[in-house]
């Protein structure tokens, strides 16, 4: 992140044309940030774009090797009745494969056979022979897709491999304001959970759960500067030379994490931090200079911080133990309990505090 903040606009324009920035340039106030993003995006979805991928030729050639019982099902074009641009997608495999100085096997040629050529296999005239077999209940069928719409299902397929292909050639996930951009990429995002619950709900929820895909988005650069405007401070120590000094360590990337009290949001009743909330990081002018997200909050007692998170804080606390003594030595000060209604608060090891990680999304 420090080393793209060195790089301008006008960088990015000269290196990757000026027409190709200039979505980025009317959609964030950091436009480098935003193309960061949009390339970080891309990659998550293609990661769970390509588990849906292999989901479904596997779907698709189990039945269709069922129906015609051989393995080299792709080769039936008089049983199925394949059209020109299928059996030539076959045999393109089968030439990359010969190059490569491989025997012709199977699964080979499955693996091989790209979205676009199974998408072939869904058009309207294979409906009475592939999307039958599909149907086939004796090939193992459709038991997670009740419908059986042969339409609605090669609509889902075609929008998957338009992101599948935009997100491939770097192109622009982001759009002109942020409730049509939200709308788009959540619909792509339920896009292709759909394709994989239709295949196998199990399988649809574990790529729901590891994907990368909705922590990034909570992380996307702001649209403009009424946004700017509408977000939090985030306001580490009294002005002065401590808080330069975190806000120093923040920016160069040291510090990713703070810690306080819970009583201290009780007391405040102040909700407590989410991943994906936004905060505009203020110095000792109170100027804000960065953009932050968080990424992480945990509320565990005060002798479970790990000598992880003292690191994390980057303010030179190499153990759990250091950090608690440091931070007792603050939470101790009569300044600091004077500020609570009961400043007699017990501090032990069952005290519970809120960790909270975070990242700079965009500087300012």
């Amino acid at each position: 992140m420090t080393d793209n903040m060195q790089v301008t606009a006008v960088d990015l324009c000269s290196w990757f044309s000026a027409e190709r920035m200039r979505r980025y340039e009317e959609s964030a106030l950091d436009p480098v940030a935003l193309y960061v993003w949009n390339t970080h995006m891309s990659k998550a979805y293609l990661e769970d774009i390509a588990h849906v991928e292999v989901m479904l030729r596997n779907f698709i050639s189990t039945r269709l090797a069922s129906d015609c019982g051989r393995e080299d099902w792709f080769d039936q074009t008089d049983h199925f009745g394949f059209d020109y641009e299928f059996c030539k997608a076959v045999e393109r495999v089968k030439r990359r494969i010969r190059y490569a100085g491989h025997s012709i096997t199977p699964d080979r040629v499955i693996a091989g056979l790209s979205l676009d050529s199974w998408r072939f296999l869904l058009v309207r005239k294979l409906e009475p022979t592939v999307w039958k077999a599909l149907r086939d209940r004796a090939n193992g069928g459709m038991p997670y897709y009740k419908s059986r719409r042969r339409k609605e299902f090669e609509t889902h397929i075609v929008q998957l491999l338009d992101m599948r292909n935009r997100c491939s050639h770097q192109e622009p996930l982001i759009r002109p304001d942020a409730d049509t951009e939200r709308e788009y990429l959540d619909f792509q995002w339920e896009n292709l959970l759909w394709v994989a619950r239709v295949i196998d709900p199990k399988a649809a929820d574990w790529i729901r759960s590891q994907s990368r895909v909705p922590t990034l988005r909570k992380l996307r650069p702001v649209h403009s500067a009424s946004d700017l405007a509408n977000l939090p401070k985030a306001e580490f120590m009294m002005p002065g030379p401590e808080r330069d000094r975190l806000v120093g360590l923040i920016l160069d990337g040291t510090k990713i994490a703070t810690a306080a009290l819970l009583l201290d949001y009780v007391e405040c009743a102040d909700p407590l931090p989410r991943t994906g909330n936004r905060s505009v990081l203020v110095n000792s002018d109170d100027h804000g200079v960065a953009v932050l997200a968080t990424t992480d909050v945990a509320v565990i007692r005060l002798a479970d911080v790990t000598d992880q998170h003292a690191i994390d804080e980057g303010e030179g606390d190499t153990t759990a133990a250091e950090w608690r003594r440091t931070h007792e030595m603050f939470w101790d000060s009569d300044e600091y309990r004077a500020e609570f209604r009961d400043p007699s608060f017990p501090l032990d090891d069952d005290t519970l505090v809120v960790l909270e990680h975070f990242t700079v999304t965009q500087r300012l």
